[in-house]
């Protein structure tokens, strides 16, 4: 049974540009409506029996919108929400290449860059990762919402890819599907679904 791990629906922040990681803040009219959208195509394709949420409000903003379509419990899990960019956060990535000129060129080559509060991909990966497999233990049709980063890096853990961002951004309001098989090992049987939905 897949488990459907869904990135939040836009908000003012995400339509500025802005680095949101830990700043709690809520969807705008525009992903309010994006989240309604996405509920109902996420209830119509999986009628899931349970929806997981980062404690963050945009996440459990658009994860309510789907537990009340989908007539289902809501569980909010801090091990969703998305990783701490230290004093990069509610900054866009133009003030971020002209406050950190050296470590904004780190984190575009992928890696993480030396500044204080950052979670490193590594450590996001290994707190995300036990939640989603938590949520495929439970035997049910399980939506989890949560960030980009956190999606990002909990499921190359899963998959034991590392850290090396081999998977493309997740839209707001996609999502992905994750299977664990007979053998325990996991497979990505989709990724970035439900674009045409999110816009």
């Amino acid at each position: 049974m897949p488990v459907i791990l869904v990135r939040h629906a836009r908000t003012p922040h995400n339509l500025e540009g802005r680095l949101q990681g830990r700043l709690d803040t809520p969807l705008g009219p525009d992903g309010v409506a994006q989240a309604a959208r996405v509920a109902g195509a996420l209830v119509s394709r999986y009628q899931p029996d349970a929806v997981l949420t980062s404690p963050l409000q945009r996440a459990r903003d658009t994860a309510t919108a789907i537990a009340r379509a989908a007539e289902v419990p809501l569980r909010v899990d801090d091990a969703l929400t998305q990783r701490d960019y230290g004093p990069w956060q509610g900054l866009t990535w133009e003030e971020v290449r002209e406050r950190w000129p050296e470590q904004y060129a780190v984190r575009r080559a992928g890696g993480d860059p030396d500044v204080p509060g950052w979670e490193s991909s590594a450590d996001l990966g290994a707190r995300v990762a036990p939640a989603l497999r938590d949520a495929a233990s439970a035997g049910e049709r399980v939506v989890v919402v949560s960030h980009g980063g956190a999606l990002m890096y909990g499921l190359l853990a899963l998959l034991g890819l590392g850290t090396q961002r081999v998977l493309g951004n997740l839209p707001h309001g996609a999502w992905n599907e994750v299977t664990q098989a007979a053998d325990g090992g996991w497979r990505l049987t989709g990724y970035g679904l439900g674009r045409e939905v999110g816009r």
